[in-house]
């Protein structure tokens, strides 16, 4: 056998077919390798396959250039009408397509269509539907513009961190104009992200409002919705952690002035953390006994009232302002650790670890909206006062405690005071 290369492979009785062999070498770590490619045109592509062993790449070949004869010959086995039928569609073919791939589309979308219609309707109701020239704009460009025009809204710093978190890494993961965007590739998108089930939640949220931008300023034809159909993540994050009567005594006794507000508010009013710290004391009316928390400042940026309850108001009388922040710190968890351990270290030092006071993460909100469904047994009144949906509260908020906890929680008054229509003190178990 000749040494040559590319070496030629043949069949005998197959004239008009062959193969190449071609022969390569590597050198790895000062070793040298020899591998030999074998290369033969399929359906009008090169394919190629590589061997340690050239007889077996020649072997190989041979294979091939019998299979793409046997091809051939059922080709020119045609019955005369069949043969005519298959010239005459490679005659209506446009340019770049080959038969294969017209059947293929063809039958996918039948598939789609399911009887419904034909491929020909299909197309004529999309052109009528597409027939204005969309503006084309890739992704990154509509992303900066989607942003620009969020902060230009005054979207809150929290919900423009969040747009700009997932919009961002979405436009650095698809590098393609927003006409190609489909719910199919959002929903392959979502799927390879490593992250849980809530922050796939929040990312499939902010691309749908990104696909909402993009309809509204005339990127995308009018009724496109870039997540139907795509699959929907759980927002439930595991066991609901809630405070106790007595555990929220502790921490608003314990609490200075500038951090009391944030403790209370959140345990008695239920507003989210980052809604108290974008709260300004002007948005706090204790006489008529509402917090008006804003649409900008609000998570699902819809405005609402929030009542005050009778123990809250007695709370922030003590420490009532005009107006300014009621949140003066800029990192509130580091307060509340220092808070949780000063009340720690005034403990016996024999205190057992499970008797020390632990920070619960999300624990003002849980127990306000625990204890205020106990309270009313309703739970749409308080998922309208929380900003949520009645389904959310279920799932994600709300542990089930009975109504004298509840009476309690909303009892713990600061010393001396007497809640409004009480003629009694506070239960002992909560003065403590």
């Amino acid at each position: 056998m000749s040494a040559r290369f590319p070496r030629k492979v043949t069949v005998d009785g197959i004239p008009k077919l062959s193969a190449s062999v071609y022969r390569n070498r590597q050198i790895k770590k000062g070793v040298k390798y020899i591998n030999y490619t074998l290369a033969y045109p399929l359906l009008g592509k090169l394919k190629r396959k590589t061997f340690a062993d050239l007889d077996l790449a020649v072997s190989a070949g041979e294979e091939a250039i019998k299979r793409m004869a046997n091809d051939e010959q059922r080709v020119l086995e045609l019955s005369s009408r069949d043969a005519d039928q298959y010239l005459r569609a490679k005659e209506k073919l446009p340019p770049g397509i080959d038969l294969e791939t017209a059947a293929s589309e063809c039958a996918e979308v039948r598939a789609i269509l399911n009887g419904a219609g034909t491929p020909i309707e299909a197309a004529r109701f999309f052109m009528t539907v597409h027939a204005k020239k969309l503006p084309r704009i890739d992704v990154a460009a509509a992303v900066e513009k989607c942003l620009a025009q969020a902060r230009a809204d005054g979207k809150s710093k929290a919900r423009m961190h969040q747009l700009e978190t997932y919009l961002n890494a979405f436009a650095a993961g698809n590098n393609c104009d927003v006409s190609a965007l489909t719910a199919g590739g959002i929903s392959r998108y979502l799927t390879v992200m490593t992250a849980s089930e809530r922050t796939k939640k929040n990312a499939r949220d902010v691309l749908g409002y990104f696909g909402r931008w993009l309809v509204l300023h005339g990127y995308l034809a009018k009724g496109t919705d870039l997540v139907e159909g795509v699959q929907r993540y759980s927002m439930k994050s595991g066991e609901i952690h809630i405070f106790t009567a007595s555990e929220i005594s502790k921490l608003i006794e314990n609490a200075d002035d500038r951090l009391l507000p944030y403790i209370a508010i959140g345990a008695f009013a239920g507003l989210r953390g980052a809604e108290i710290q974008r709260l300004d004391w002007a948005e706090i009316d204790l006489e008529e006994g509402f917090i008006e928390v804003k649409a900008e400042n609000a998570k699902t940026d819809v405005r609402r009232l929030v009542p005050i309850k009778p123990n809250l108001k007695s709370w922030l009388n003590e420490c009532r302002k005009k107006s300014g922040p009621v949140c003066v710190f800029s990192n509130v968890v580091n307060q509340l650790m220092k808070l949780v351990a000063k009340i720690n270290k005034a403990l016996p030092k024999d205190t057992p670890a499970k008797e020390k006071m632990k920070w619960k993460k999300n624990a003002l909100r849980h127990s306000y909206i625990s204890y205020r469904v106990a309270e009313c047994a309703d739970v749409a009144r308080v998922a309208d006062e929380s900003g949520n949906s009645p389904a959310v509260i279920k799932s994600n908020y709300l542990k089930r405690v009975k109504p004298e906890q509840a009476k309690q929680w909303f009892d713990v008054l600061p010393a001396g005071a007497v809640a409004p229509g009480k003629v009694t003190d506070m239960p002992a178990a909560v003065a403590s």
